[in-house]
């Protein structure tokens, strides 16, 4: 059975190896994602949050919540990543709701995320979870090996 958790420091260097043979042979080799390390987890930790889904002792799929660097109210959702083996099973989706659930929470006004340019299928599946396109956003931190992605905002609502 598979269990969705909050993320610890412990877990930073499984994570960023999540990370890796997540995006491996599923998304282009200049992608950051490749070169995730246990520090860049340990700092978004530090910023913010992460979840993972955990076969047995295994990680097989993450996903975090990270502190805008320049926006108050503003949060970020990053490197989303399931294992080949475990697709197709929700996971995606179970990571995305236990993440909003969080933002909610915390009264968080406004989450964005980028989509690479070469990805546009995730804009679909993305606004399936109320995410909208927004051409005039520009994401915090662009790689800079790649055309700029597609930056996607939802408002929440926050519930008084």
């Amino acid at each position: 059975m598979i269990e969705i958790r909050p993320a610890t420091l412990t877990d930073a260097e499984a994570i960023a190896k999540t990370v890796r043979l997540a995006w491996a042979g599923k998304v282009a080799p200049d992608s950051s994602g490749h070169a995730e390390t246990a520090e860049k987890v340990e700092k978004d930790l530090e910023r913010g949050y992460a979840w993972v889904a955990k076969d047995d002792r295994k990680i097989v799929g993450t996903v975090r919540l990270v502190r805008h660097p320049h926006e108050i109210g503003v949060w970020e959702v990053k490197k989303l990543g399931i294992l080949k083996e475990y697709r197709k099973q929700g996971l995606g989706a179970e990571l995305m709701n236990v993440l909003l659930a969080k933002a909610i929470d915390m009264g968080i006004k406004e989450l964005r995320l980028a989509v690479r340019h070469d990805q546009p299928r995730l804009l679909e599946w993305y606004a399936g979870f109320g995410f909208v396109h927004d051409p005039k956003l520009r994401y915090s931190s662009p790689n800079p090996l790649t055309p700029l992605p597609f930056v996607m905002k939802k408002t929440l609502e926050v519930m008084s």
